[in-house]
């Protein structure tokens, strides 16, 4: 499908706002609404949206996140199809790509604790078996999302960028928020009749329901999920080491991330590595440019680094829970050997 300017501007203006009302998006691209209307659902048939999800902080939940690279051995690509399709049924897993580079995949499961992280791996493991030759473990300690600016010509730095992973907690939801929250995680375009009638709930129920949410930071955004090849784009991330990252730094580098148009994720993390950048760019030349940009504004700073493409992404979705009860077991567990509120 070919994309003009205007099918470019409605995907820029959906980026964190596909709640928004089809007639607000015309007024920005300056299109009548039946126009617009009939373009965002060409762009959905012809699949270049692929859905619509919310933006969950996992961590307000009393969650964390682990990223898991994998290197892979001797696995036939009869094989690819029926082991991936395992991993990517497995419980907490938020995300899981092909690359190529160092590592072979990249998976990242949210957990209670290291200890519950543990058991999520230890079943990565059995199902790999001596497939996985070596693996490595970056747990993130916070994530700023950036809008996808190379969308538009005329794009300008962003005031802020939502962000996770700043502020851990134990916010309780009931299940009521539960099945908001999955319903959501799976189509965020959902309108609050559609959820209503889904859990039993007035639209006004429903609609303050999800305002409580995102007033309580755990809903952060609702975004699209879009096809990067019939974009003509690629994703690179880099795994950067360096020497130590201080609030200065940290404010320096979503700076520098705020006037890059392809710079989609900045990740801290902790392990072999101490910083993520992840980008959709045109070709590894653009990725490699925006790197030399990023190495020559932190070079006190900045170590070694290694460079992954991601080719396939089979799964992404904020909130990877299927069942409330199993989700509740996450409070107990927190509030062994103390009073519950």
């Amino acid at each position: 499908m070919r994309l003009d300017a205007k099918d470019r501007r409605i995907l820029y203006e959906l980026e964190y706002h596909v709640r928004q009302p089809v007639s607000e998006i015309a007024r920005h691209v300056r299109l009548p609404k039946q126009v617009a209307s009939y373009r965002i659902k060409r762009l959905i048939e012809e699949g270049v949206i692929r859905g619509f999800r919310e933006v969950v902080d996992i961590h307000r939940l009393g969650y964390f996140s682990y990223r898991v690279y994998l290197r892979l051995q001797n696995i036939s690509p009869t094989e690819e199809k029926e082991l991936y399709g395992r991993i990517a049924e497995l419980k907490n897993l938020f995300w899981f790509v092909l690359t190529t580079g160092s590592y072979d995949a990249q998976v990242m499961f949210v957990a209670r604790n290291n200890v519950h992280f543990n058991s999520l791996l230890s079943e990565l493991k059995r199902i790999l078996g001596e497939r996985l030759k070596e693996y490595i473990v970056s747990p993130s300690i916070t994530t700023n999302h950036f809008r996808k600016k190379y969308l538009v010509e005329n794009w300008k730095p962003e005031d802020i960028s939502p962000a996770f992973g700043l502020e851990t907690g134990m916010h309780r939801i009931d299940r009521t928020d539960f099945e908001i929250l999955h319903a959501l995680s799976r189509d965020a375009s959902m309108t609050y009749r559609q959820l209503g009638g889904r859990i039993g709930l007035s639209d006004n129920g429903v609609k303050k329901r999800m305002k409580g949410l995102e007033n309580a930071g755990i809903i952060k955004s609702y975004r699209t999920w879009l096809d990067l090849d019939k974009l003509g784009r690629q994703y690179y991330k880099a795994l950067i080491s360096v020497r130590h990252v201080d609030e200065k730094l940290e404010k320096g580098i979503i700076s520098f991330c705020m006037t890059e148009p392809s710079i989609i994720y900045f990740v801290v993390c902790t392990g072999s590595w101490e910083v993520e950048l992840e980008a959709e760019v045109k070709d590894e030349y653009e990725f490699r440019d925006m790197l030399f940009r990023f190495r020559s504004r932190f070079k006190d700073v900045v170590g070694d680094y290694d460079i992954l493409h991601v080719y396939k992404e089979i799964k992404m979705v904020y909130f990877p829970f299927d069942s409330y009860d199993d989700f509740e077991k996450s409070y107990e567990v927190k509030w062994v050997g103390m009073s519950r509120p």
